[in-house]
C-alpha cells in the first residue's frame, strides 16, 4: 500500500513538473513571436515611409527606375536603426534598383538569403511596380530570445520545483489522511453514535435470529412433537 502511495505521488509530481515546462516553453513561443513581430513592425514604418515616396512620385508619372533621389532617401532611413544592414528598391522582377549598400545595385532579392521585410510599391491602378526590402542583422533577434530565454528560466526553474514539491506534500497529507480515516473505520469504538447504535441493532437482530434457529432444533432421538421416534423392528416387537 504504500509503495503504491509513493509511486503515485512521484507519477503526479512528475505530471505537476510537465505542466509547468509545457507552460513555460509556450509562453517563450509566444513571446519570441511577439518579440519578432514589434522588430519588424518598427523597421516596417522605414520601408512604408520610402514606398509612399515611390507611390507619389509614380502617381505624377515618375517611373520607378527614374526617382534616382531614392537613394539618398534609403541611405537615411537605413542609419536610423543600427540593427538595418540595407535598404533596397526592386522592382517588379526582384532586382535592385536603389540601395543605401551600393554594392547591391543590379542584384536579384530572390538570391540573397539574408533575413529582411518587405513592402509593396504601387502605382494609381493598384498594380505591384516594385517593392521595398528591409535586410536587418538577425542577432537583433537571437539576443531578445536569449533574454527572454533567461527570464523564463527565473520564473519558471523555482514554478516548476515548487510544483514537484507541493504535489509530493499534498500526496503525503492525502496518504496520511486516508489512512487515518482506514483505521477509524476498522474500529468501531471511533464510529460516530449513530454508526455504533445501527451496528448494536444489526447485532441484537443476528443474536435473535441465531437463538432462534438453535431452539427450533430437536433433541436426538424424538420427533420435533416430542415424542420418542420409534423405528419400525420396535413397532413389531410390541405387536
Amino acid at each position: 500500500m504504500a509503495r503504491t502511495t509513493l509511486g503515485l505521488i512521484a507519477v503526479f509530481a512528475l505530471i505537476a513538473a510537465a505542466c509547468v515546462a509545457f507552460g513555460a516553453y509556450f509562453s517563450y513561443v509566444t513571446l519570441l513571436n511577439a518579440h519578432r513581430s514589434v522588430i519588424e513592425a518598427r523597421f516596417g514604418i522605414a520601408a512604408e515611409r520610402v514606398a509612399d515616396v515611390a507611390e507619389q512620385a509614380a502617381s505624377l508619372g515618375i517611373a520607378l527606375p527614374a526617382q534616382s533621389t531614392l537613394t539618398s532617401l534609403l541611405d537615411r532611413e537605413a542609419r536610423v536603426e543600427p540593427a538595418i544592414r540595407s535598404m533596397d528598391l526592386a522592382d517588379e522582377r526582384g532586382i535592385v534598383l536603389f540601395s543605401s549598400d551600393p554594392a547591391r545595385l543590379g542584384i536579384a532579392e530572390a538570391q540573397d538569403g539574408g533575413r529582411g521585410l518587405t513592402r509593396p510599391v504601387r502605382n494609381d491602378l493598384n498594380e505591384v511596380v516594385g517593392h521595398v526590402v528591409v535586410r536587418y542583422d538577425p542577432q537583433i533577434l537571437a539576443a531578445g530570445a536569449a533574454a527572454l530565454g533567461n527570464d523564463l528560466k527565473v520564473i519558471a526553474l523555482p514554478a516548476l520545483i515548487g510544483a514537484g514539491v507541493a504535489t509530493i506534500v499534498i500526496g503525503l497529507l492525502l496518504a496520511a489522511l486516508l489512512r487515518r480515516a482506514v483505521r477509524r473505520a476498522a474500529d468501531p469504538g471511533a464510529w460516530p453514535p449513530a454508526a455504533r447504535a445501527a451496528l448494536a441493532a444489526a447485532e441484537r437482530v443476528h443474536n435473535e435470529v441465531a437463538g432462534k434457529s438453535r431452539s427450533g432444533k430437536s433433541p436426538p432421538g424424538k420427533s420435533p412433537s416430542g415424542k420418542s421416534a420409534r423405528g419400525p423392528a420396535e413397532s413389531r416387537r410390541r405387536a
